[in-house]
Formats: C-alpha cells, structure tokens, sequence
C-alpha cells in the first residue's frame, strides 16, 4: 500500500501518517489537495520522518515533490542538522514593503513601466547576474558575519537581524566568487512587485534569497556530507550531521553565513525598490516585515527546520516577547503567483501543530517542462494583459504563470479551517518584475 494511503484523516484539513514511522507525520491538505499530492511526495515525508534525530514533522498545503524531501515540510531535531531540509537555496524569503502611495496613484501604466526599468537598472535580474552595488571584500566578510546590520541597517522588522555565525569561520572559497550577486534577484520563481491591498493602499514584495553564494554553500556540504557517510551519489539528498561534530559545526556556520546574505540581499533590493517607487511615483516606502522559508532555526532547544514553509509565531509567542509582535504575532507573507497575488497572515494557537510553521505560498501544479508543454504563450500573455498587470519582459514567464500553481484561495482555506493562521490582507500585483530565464 502507498504512504499516501496509510495517512488518516484527523480533522478537516489535517491528515497523519503515522504507520510503521518513528514520528509521525502531520500533514495539513483538505481533500481535494489531498487526492492530487503526488505519491512521491509522500514517500519523502516517511524518508524525512526516519531521518536521524526527528522529533516531528509537518507539511504545509502547498507541498509538493522536492529533492529528498518535499517543498513545503518542517522537520524538528534534537541534536542533528539536515541540509536537506534547508536545501540550495539557504534563507530564500520574503521582503514587504508598506508605502505611502494609494490605487490612484500607480494607476497610470507608464508610470508602473517606469518603475520597473528604475528597478531593473539597480538590481541584478535573472540567472547568474550580479548586483549593481559593489562592496569591498571586506564590508562582504561583515554582511557574513552581521547580515544587514554590517549595512547600517536596523531591521527591527524581521524575522531576524542576523543569525550567529562563529568568528573563527572562514569563507569557502568556492561560495565567495558569488559575492558580486549581493544585491541580485536571481530567476526561476523569484520576483519583486507592485501590489494593491483591498482597502486600496500600494505595497511591494520581493522574493530572493542568498544566490549563487547559498546554492554554492549546500552543494559543498552535499559532498563532503555523503563522502563522510559513504553515500552513492544518488542518496547526496540523504545526508545529516550530528551538529556537535566539526563538520556539522562548519555546515551549520556556513549555513548561516548564507543567511546574512540572503537577509543582507534582500536589503539591499528593498531599498532599491523604494528609490524607484519615489523616482516614478513620489512616495516614500519602508519595510513592514522579512523573513526565511528555507531555513534552520534554533528554537526551544531544537532545530526547526523548514524548506518551503513559513514562520508563524501566534501573540504570546516566547520568541517574541519584547517585540513589536508580541500582542499580534507577526506577519506571515505568501506569494501566490504573479496573476492571481499575495496575502498576509498572523498565525493562531493552533500553528503549535504545525511545529509553528505555514506554506511558503500556493505550491506548483505543473513543473517548468510541463508548463512549456501545455501552456500557449499567447493566452497566458493576454490573461496578464487583462488583469492589467505590467510585466517586465516582453513575453510573461510561462513556466511561472498563474496555472503552474495551486489556487491560493484553497491553499489559504485548509490554514484557516486548520486553525493555523488566518488572512489578513489580500495583495494584487499591478506591476511584476521577474527573471526570464
């Protein structure tokens, strides 16, 4: 019998599959969601559960099929780090910016035009390009270290300021050729927008994290992780560290290294997005919230770690005393996709059965080959063109078009009834810059 179908039903939008598995495994689908997920998918839910060190595990409703372990789950150890479980793409997240602009002002498309090719002329776009800004090696070796408070920044709207690294760590070689990526967008299904809340007030959101110098990070860990473990090259997705160990104590400063420049990169296009919002539209902008969804945390004495899922800390949350949050939660930002928009959410009690965590957004539907495959360009184009959503190439990214991914609506349905978190905000684009890759 499958995995799939060993999972039982515990309440409405909530399954278990606990079956012949050390821990089990909470997994928050309504039905339909569930009767979709793949197969695959769940068989890496069972592989994550026996993984060395699991305490629990949680997935989100947008998951789907990852390497060695599904988009969209949330691990919790004691005593051992799994890269898998942070993947390639270390600290890759969320950027909202609150702005002081109204619907009626970035109404006029050659203004929204203008925007982005402000945008566009101060941030790297697209696979492999660099950031606009330069640094000196050694203001680069302080982000590492500092994240954006090496930048002068004061991020008290974040997730976090910077994550710990230990002094002594040295740079890997191979991940600080990428160091001119600092300030860069990347490709794939990363973006910046412009986008349009219900009560009519303009926000922009970004989604990146730390590049080549991450993706660079992990791949050197892989290795070294399956050449300690004996592991054929097939089963690099499988590697673990006892994070007391030297090299579980080197991948996880690493790790965190790439956090800082994810933190640090998303800074920095935020304060390009903003000089460009008052270049063409004479508002102000400043950061409402940031935060990771591939990333291993330290909290209440375990790692956490989540690859494609949120943070979502309700009010009274220890980790928040002290903070502006403390009374609310803080907010939880999820990208749907560029033509059916955003939300913000505030977690509730009950995110503690979902070791505190949501989606990341909707959650692919179709991968980058099968959008190719059975999509029109044509039609994908004159849905954005009626929606009135600028883009910035001359054709809209079809392997990122709104049918490769879940309705969000639904996604955000199976949060609710769960009693995770509940919306707060729903986000239109207008404007959307993305790599055409």
């Amino acid at each position: 019998m499958s995995f799939k179908h060993q999972a039982e039903k515990v309440a409405e939008g909530h399954y278990r599959l606990e079956k012949g598995l050390p821990v089990a495994v909470d997994v928050f689908l309504d039905d339909d969601l569930y009767a979709r997920s793949e197969e695959e998918a769940w068989r890496q839910m069972a592989v994550a559960a026996k993984m060395p060190g699991v305490k629990r595990v949680a997935v989100t409703p947008d998951t789907h099929t990852g390497y060695g372990v599904p988009i969209g789950i949330v691990i919790e150890t004691e005593g051992t780090l799994l890269p898998t479980a942070a993947g390639y793409d270390i600290s890759c997240g969320m950027v909202q910016l609150k702005t002081t602009l109204a619907a009626d002002d970035v109404r006029d498309a050659a203004k929204r035009r203008l925007w982005i090719e402000k945008v566009i002329e101060q941030i790297g776009v697209g696979v492999g390009q660099s950031g606009s800004r330069r640094i000196s090696s050694k203001r680069f070796e302080e982000v590492l270290r500092h994240g954006a408070l090496a930048l002068g920044a004061s991020r008290q709207n974040s997730e976090r300021d910077r994550i710990p690294v230990d002094e002594k760590t040295d740079t890997l070689e191979r991940a600080a050729e990428k160091s001119s990526q600092l300030g860069s967008l990347g490709g794939g299904n990363h973006f910046c927008e412009l986008q349009v809340d219900e009560d009519g007030k303009v926000w922009a959101m970004i989604h990146t994290g730390s590049r080549g110098f991450g993706y660079k990070t992990a791949e050197t860990y892989f290795f070294e992780g399956a050449a300690k473990l004996g592991l054929r090259k097939g089963e690099r997705d499988l590697v673990w560290f006892d994070a007391g160990s030297k090299l579980g104590r080197d991948y996880w400063n690493h790790h965190n290294m790439a956090a800082n420049f994810a933190i640090a990169n998303r800074l920095l296009i935020g304060e390009a997005v903003a000089r460009a919002l008052e270049d063409a539209f004479g508002g102000t902008a400043e950061v409402f919230y940031e935060i990771s969804h591939n990333l291993i945390q330290e909290e209440a004495g375990r790692f956490v770690h989540r690859k494609g899922a949120t943070r979502a800390f309700p009010a009274g949350h220890p980790a928040l005393k002290g903070t502006k949050w403390e009374e609310t939660g803080h907010p939880i930002l999820i990208p749907g996709s560029m033509q059916t928009g955003s939300a913000i959410l505030y977690a509730e009690e009950g995110a503690s059965k979902s070791i505190y965590s949501v989606n990341h957004g909707s959650g692919r539907l179709m991968s980058r080959s099968e959008a190719k495959r059975r999509l029109k360009q044509r039609d994908v184009n004159e849905a954005m063109a009626r929606a009135d959503i600028l883009v910035n190439t001359r054709d809209v990214p079809i392997d990122e078009s709104g049918p490769c991914y879940k309705d969000l609506n639904q996604v955000l349905g199976v949060v609710e009834t769960a009693g995770l978190a509940k919306v707060a905000k729903r986000l239109t684009p207008v404007a959307v810059i993305k790599g055409n890759d």
